[in-house]
């Protein structure tokens, strides 16, 4: 035994396994290796880490892959073990016991400690699992391995499923964890729990038991053990279906992610997304949700609420200037016949005012840089004029006017006839020169007929402006 016996956990299977032990060993391994090579979980040589905490799940995990090792053509493999501390002295066992577990088997382990203080309405799972995952990323980093394989079985899939679909859950919920995500890979993906207990009880294997698994208080629980079981009363292959359907789910994902791209491509750059509302009311409206949808996760790494997205659609019906706050400081904006998804700090300029007496000068604005020299840039103004009256840069204000040709034009329509957006004019800086708009970067500039020196001006616009 590695550890004391109170502490080690051997299972029995259940229902009786029928056929042979050499068939049922080879049957898991071939399922597990089907499964590696089908999604290309590792690549030739790969170096793996095994998420170890002791359970049924990941102990199986682990001697499958030290079984498989030359079949998956696998370097080495290695375990992380990450204590969180909640449980008390069950804690520490099952940290006893994976440090046993390893040692027996000559496995290079890594084991962190974690804090477990979940951050503002975090759940506590949630602040658990935050760090597990950190603690993976970490210990990947600095060994220098490929993967880490992570103990999900197709009966945790199923339980994720049943999950999502009681809080309402879209394409990606209803297809539950993909078998390979990033560095982090499900060899267990296509197993039951049903063919890991199996396993481990035919090889006689030793695991340690998370008491808090057997409680029904975690609404996991309480579907792993009361409503699953009614499931298979109907289809004793439950899991099996569910990975039929999850599979049909991920090639949908995949075609309205390719049906997605070239909108992102078109409407989503340099830290917006801009599109003209016609273009938007054209689309499916499914396909117009989960671009929004994803348009928001690439701006904020956020999650879009189903009813922010309802919200969002019926902007689309209204008209003028409008906004809706989305949440994590992003704010949608209807204006000019677009719709813009942009940072909130982009809409909250406020008033400048600067004086330029000598030259060369350069002045910091909202939508760029404006650099003032002598006889060079564009003209806007005469030596001995500018000498007068300075040059002044400021932002817009109620009453301004712009002299075309011998009218004059109030700037707010002159600006709306340009279709410069609402929400972008008050980070337009005017150049006043005797009270008198002489230049708007990239929509006006005074005409000057003047002879000799004058005073020359070049704007370097910011990356995000768009009305230049």
């Amino acid at each position: 035994r590695l550890i004391p016996a109170r502490s080690v956990v051997r299972l029995h299977p259940s229902p009786p396994i029928f056929y042979s032990r050499t068939l049922m060993l080879k049957e898991l391994e071939r399922k597990v290796l089907s499964t590696c090579k089908k999604f290309r979980l590792f690549p030739k040589n790969a170096s793996v880490i095994v998420a170890l905490s002791g359970g049924p799940d990941s102990v199986v995990l682990l001697h499958l892959l030290l079984t498989l090792k030359e079949e998956l053509s696998l370097s080495s493999v290695k375990a992380v073990h990450v204590n969180h501390q909640l449980r008390g002295e069950e804690s520490e066992r099952d940290e006893r016991f994976v440090r046993e577990l390893c040692s027996q088997l000559g496995v290079e382990l890594f084991v962190e400690r974690v804090q477990v203080k979940p951050k503002g309405g975090e759940s506590l799972e949630a602040c658990a699992r935050r760090l597990r995952y950190a603690v993976f990323e970490k210990v990947l980093k600095e060994s220098g391995a490929d993967r880490v394989a992570l103990g999900h079985t197709a009966s945790d899939l199923l339980e994720t499923v049943l999950l999502n679909l009681t809080k309402g859950a879209g394409l990606k919920g209803l297809r539950g964890f993909l078998p390979r995500r990033g560095p982090f890979v499900r060899p267990l993906f296509e197993a039951s729990r049903e063919d890991v207990i199996a396993y481990l009880t035919e090889r006689r294997l030793p695991c340690v038991i998370d008491s808090s698994n057997l409680l029904t208080d975690y609404h996991r629980n309480l579907l792993r053990h009361k409503v699953v079981p009614v499931l298979k009363s109907i289809n004793r292959k439950v899991e099996e279906a569910v990975l039929r359907s999850c599979q049909t789910l991920r090639l949908l994902e995949d075609f309205v992610s390719s049906q997605l791209k070239p909108l992102l491509d078109k409407y989503l750059k340099e830290g917006r997304f801009s599109a003209p509302v016609k273009e938007l009311s054209e689309l499916h409206p499914y396909l117009l949700r989960e671009l929004l949808i994803e348009a928001y996760r690439r701006l904020t790494g956020g999650a879009l609420s189903a009813k922010k997205v309802e919200q969002l659609c019926s902007l689309l019906e209204k008209e003028g200037f409008k906004r809706l706050s989305l949440g994590r400081g992003v704010l949608a904006v209807l204006t000019q016949g677009r719709l813009e998804l942009l940072p909130q700090e982009r809409l909250e300029s406020e008033s400048f005012f600067h004086s330029v007496a000598k030259l060369p000068a350069q002045v910091d604005t909202p939508a760029g840089k404006l650099k003032f020299f002598l006889n060079k840039g564009e003209p806007i103004v005469g030596v001995q004029e500018f000498k007068e009256h300075g040059i002044i840069v400021r932002s817009r204000k109620p009453g301004d006017r712009l002299k075309l040709g011998g009218l004059t034009k109030p700037l707010k329509k002159f600006l709306s006839e340009r279709k410069v957006p609402a929400y972008e004019r008050d980070r337009l800086p005017l150049v006043e020169v005797g009270g008198e708009v002489v230049y708007l970067p990239g929509l006006f500039k005074r005409r000057w007929e003047g002879e000799g020196e004058f005073v020359g001006v070049e704007f370097e616009p910011k990356a995000e402006s768009s009305h230049t």
